[in-house]
C-alpha cells in the first residue's frame, strides 16, 4: 500500500442524488462513483463502484423473496439489514460469455470457478447516501482494492443547489404538471443544518429559487 496519503477524485452520475444531499427529496439509496488520480482533463479512471444504502435493497426484498432462486441473494440482504458495516456483493462472469471481463484489483475474491468479479457493490448501512457514506466508502475500496491510504475524497463537477433546485423542479412539474413547489419543515430544517443558516435566510432563498423558475 502507498504509505502517503493522497487526494482521490470521483464522479457521479445521477440528480436525485443531489436532491437528497440538499434535502429536496430523501436520500437515494444507490449510486455510480468514479474513481480517478487526478482532477486534470486526462485523469485516469482507477476505480468503479455502485454504493447502496438499506432503502434501497430493503425496498426490493419482498418481490425477491417470492423468487426460490433468489434465496442465498436474500439472506445476504437480510444479514446486511440487520448489521451496521459495509458489506460487498460481487457479480461475476462466465468465462465462455462473449464480453467476459474481470477486475484487475487486488484483494479480489475468486468464485467456484476461480473467476474474478466484474462488478463490486458497497453495501453502507445508512439509510441513504450523503456525501460521508460517499467518503467512507471511497477512502475503504481504495483502501482494500487500489492499496491507496486517501486523504481527501473531492467530487469533480459537483451540482450546486441552485442546479439541484431547477433539475427538481423540472421533474416535479413533468409528473404533477406544473404546480407550485411547497417547501416541507423537514426541508427548512435539513436546510438550515446544512447551509448554517437561520430559518427566514433558507426561507428567502427557497422563495427566490422557486420565484426564478
Amino acid at each position: 500500500m502507498i504509505e502517503v496519503p493522497i487526494d482521490i477524485y470521483i464522479r457521479t452520475k445521477s440528480l436525485d442524488l443531489w436532491w437528497g444531499i440538499y434535502g429536496l427529496t430523501t436520500l437515494t439509496g444507490w449510486e455510480d462513483i468514479f474513481i480517478y488520480d487526478s482532477d486534470a482533463e486526462d485523469a485516469k479512471r482507477i476505480g468503479f463502484t455502485c454504493i447502496c444504502a438499506k432503502n434501497y435493497l430493503r425496498s426490493g426484498l419482498e418481490d425477491l423473496e417470492q423468487d426460490p432462486e433468489e434465496k442465498e441473494f436474500v439472506e445476504q440482504i437480510h444479514k446486511y439489514l440487520e448489521g451496521n458495516t459495509i458489506q460487498y456483493h460481487y457479480c461475476f462472469d462466465n468465462p465462455t460469455d462473449d464480453d467476459f471481463y474481470e477486475l484487475s484489483y487486488t484483494n479480489l475474491p475468486l468464485n467456484y470457478l476461480g473467476v474474478k468479479p466484474r462488478y463490486i457493490e458497497m453495501w453502507h448501512p445508512n439509510e441513504g447516501i450523503n456525501e460521508e457514506v460517499i467518503e467512507e466508502c471511497v477512502k475503504e475500496f481504495c483502501s482494500k482494492f487500489l492499496e491507496l491510504e486517501v486523504r481527501n475524497v473531492k467530487m469533480l463537477e459537483p451540482v450546486s443547489f441552485s442546479e439541484a433546485f431547477m433539475s427538481y423542479s423540472d421533474q416535479v412539474k413533468l409528473v404533477n404538471g406544473n404546480v407550485e413547489l411547497g417547501f416541507t419543515e423537514d426541508l427548512i430544517q435539513k436546510m438550515m443544518i446544512k447551509f448554517s443558516k437561520e430559518r427566514n435566510e433558507i426561507l428567502e432563498l427557497l422563495k427566490k429559487k422557486r420565484d426564478y423558475l
